[in-house]
């Protein structure tokens, strides 16, 4: 909201406040926690002949997947939002936002080959893969409101924030390799896992704001975040009898942020 309707409702500032626009600007930065979603789900493959992944690799075998969540594939995203505020009355807003992710992506043991030794079957060919790097692009509309509550002072304001929009993700591959006693990293293939899509992501927050100087408050967040399910791509994966490997991309984060609010 437009930070002098806020005070002046408080009684905090001047009536003259009043006459400014009720347009404001904020900014956010933080990190983005992914608590569920998986970018590669538990499943199996087909019986393979190993030979055609890697001529280092011997007979056949079964592709153990054990599944690994989107926290395991890369570091917690860092997330920057610009946002146009309208404040609607006192103590609530209307906003838009345009916002930025980016995190590296991560190595991880994503399960195993699965051979018979001696009439058993055996699986203690670890499956490696190194996954892409994360990046997405988003547009959203929200609505904030501040609370009447013991913990507002005449500068700490509480606030609860609601929020949807869309979301382009760039595509997401795996370069995954088997380790054996005389391969340490014998590569089979990179998988390509998700193409580019705009997929949907709907959430809210909890935060409060300081209030620094008359037009500009500092202020903490955290939030709940649901990300629709990323476009598959099936062609290396359906070929191993692995289709159904990249089927639960939804995911569920926590972000947490410092940010900024300035009105002019």
């Amino acid at each position: 909201m437009r930070l002098s309707y806020l005070v002046s409702a408080l009684a905090l500032l001047s009536s003259p406040a009043l006459a400014d626009s009720p347009f404001s600007f904020g900014g956010s930065v933080g990190y983005e926690f992914p608590v569920s979603g998986k970018i590669i789900d538990q499943t199996s493959s087909a019986s393979v002949n190993l030979t055609t992944l890697n001529a280092s690799l011997a007979g056949t075998g079964i592709l153990r997947l054990r599944g690994t969540d989107f926290k395991d594939s890369s570091d917690a995203p860092l997330k920057a939002t610009i946002e146009v505020r309208y404040a609607l009355t006192q103590t609530s807003e209307m906003f838009g936002a345009i916002t930025y992710s980016q995190s590296n992506g991560k190595s991880a043991n994503i399960g195993c080959v699965e051979i018979v030794v001696s009439g058993a079957p055996d699986c203690s060919t670890p499956l490696t893969a190194t996954f892409s790097d994360f990046k997405q692009m988003g547009v959203e509309l929200g609505y904030r409101q501040w609370l009447e509550s013991p913990f507002m002072s005449d500068r700490l304001f509480p606030y609860y924030t609601l929020r949807a929009g869309v979301t382009q993700t760039d595509a997401l591959s795996a370069t995954v390799a088997a380790s054996t006693s005389l391969v340490p990293n014998a590569p089979i293939g990179t998988w390509n896992l998700y193409d580019d899509k705009v997929t949907y992501v709907i959430g809210g927050d909890v935060g409060a704001t300081y209030l620094i100087a008359p037009f500009a408050e500092i202020g903490a967040e955290v939030g709940v975040r649901y990300n629709s399910k990323l476009s598959e791509v099936d062609t290396n994966l359906t070929a191993l009898g692995l289709g159904t490997a990249n089927d639960k991309s939804d995911r569920i984060t926590i972000p947490v942020s410092v940010r900024l609010n300035a009105a002019f």
